[in-house]
């Protein structure tokens, strides 16, 4: 087994989050099995207070970011379909969020890393939307 490299050097610990007033976004897939696979990918390359981080990606409204830039910008754009909840409905379901990256990715942390807390995390998303910015992969 390879050695998991720590996520604290890619940590914006500076940024805070407005909870009323920030949307988290996230991509398609949007089932289980497609979060389960992110948070695995996530969690078999990067460790958080030295255990594997079960997180899966996501891009929020920070200063500068608009739900309208966010879809059209180059993570989203090639998503046909996306969901958002609020930071604050996020958090009262116990969802961490990570400022992890450049802005404005997050970490969503899938902990305990299981189908029910995958299904949890897609219920407080809601429903899935259709971006009205999506553009087709260029091949």
């Amino acid at each position: 087994m390879h050695e998991l490299e720590p996520v604290e050097p890619h940590l914006r610990a500076e940024e805070v989050l407005d909870p009323s007033a920030h949307l988290v976004v996230r991509g398609w897939p949007l089932t289980v099995e497609g979060l389960l696979a992110n948070a695995d990918a996530t969690r078999s390359r990067y460790r958080y207070d030295d255990r594997p981080l079960s997180a899966v990606s996501a891009e929020v409204t920070v200063a500068g970011w608009s739900l309208d830039a966010i879809l059209s910008g180059p993570r989203l754009a090639t998503r046909r379909r996306y969901a958002a909840a609020s930071v604050d409905d996020l958090i009262d379901a116990g969802f961490g969020l990570l400022a992890t990256f450049r802005v404005p990715h997050y970490s969503i942390v899938l902990e305990p890393y299981t189908p029910e807390r995958a299904e949890q995390l897609l219920e407080v998303l809601g429903e899935v939307l259709a971006n009205p910015y999506y553009v087709r992969r260029q091949r």
